[in-house]
Order: structure tokens, then sequence, then C-alpha cells
């Protein structure tokens, strides 16, 4: 019993060591303290920037109010990357949004990485807009 108890210990500490501490604070993105991006938005788009201000991530909440959720998905566009995705199994906080990119190694030491994009992309791919009926 000791030992499984130590076991699990030694996994939390571990989980907890390993993890990356993400704060979003007026417009700044901080990564274990360090600013890495900034961002602006409203409850219905966010814009990720880099340090220099360019544009790169737009991470936008889209609500059709049909289907479950009331139709509430999201669509993240990779700006100057031609790439994007929508989901609606998996609705993105700005602050998940941000720890999902570090975990899937799109965002490292503060840059990004663009060769992990496109398989964080096919990861959360569901091609909502494509099922919409058009009227």
């Amino acid at each position: 019993m000791k030992h499984l108890l130590l076991l699990t210990f030694a996994l939390f500490l571990f989980g907890i060591i390993q993890a990356q501490d993400v704060k979003l604070k007026k417009g700044k993105v901080l990564v274990d303290g360090v600013q890495c991006m900034k961002y602006d938005g409203d409850l219905n788009h966010v814009e990720f920037e880099t340090m220099d201000g360019e544009h790169t991530i737009l991470l936008k909440y889209i609500r059709t109010g049909v289907g479950q959720n009331d139709g509430l998905y999201n669509k993240v566009i990779f700006v100057g990357k031609d790439q994007s995705f929508t989901t609606r199994s998996y609705i993105f906080t700005r602050k998940n949004f941000v720890k999902k990119l570090i975990s899937n190694g799109v965002i490292t030491d503060c840059g990004m990485d663009a060769a992990n994009i496109e398989k964080f992309c096919a990861k959360y791919e569901e091609n909502i807009e494509e099922s919409l009926i058009r009227y």
C-alpha cells in the first residue's frame, strides 16, 4: 500500500514539474513567466500575435444556433500558413488553446514551429463548415 501511494505521489509530482505555466493577462501570453505572444479580441474572436506584432493565429467562436450545443464550434486559422480547421467536439478557451499549442509542439521556445502546424490541424479537424446546410 505504501508503494502504491508513493508511486501515485511521484507521478503527480512529475506531472506538475513537466507542465508549463501559461497565463494570459492584459493582452500578454506568458509561458513560465516570459512573454511569448500578445493577444487581443472579444468573446467571439481572438487574435494572437508574435512579439513583433505579426498576426499569426485567429481563434473564432462561431454559433449557428442549430444542432448540438446550439451549433457552437471553433475555427482556428494560422495566418500566412494556409492552414485552418474547425472543431465542435473540442471547444478551446484561450488559455487551453495556448497549452495545446505548446504540448503539440506548435509553440516552442516562444516561436512557431511550422512543421507541427499541419499535424495540429489534422488532429482537431472535423470539417464542420462543410457539413453545414447553406440556405
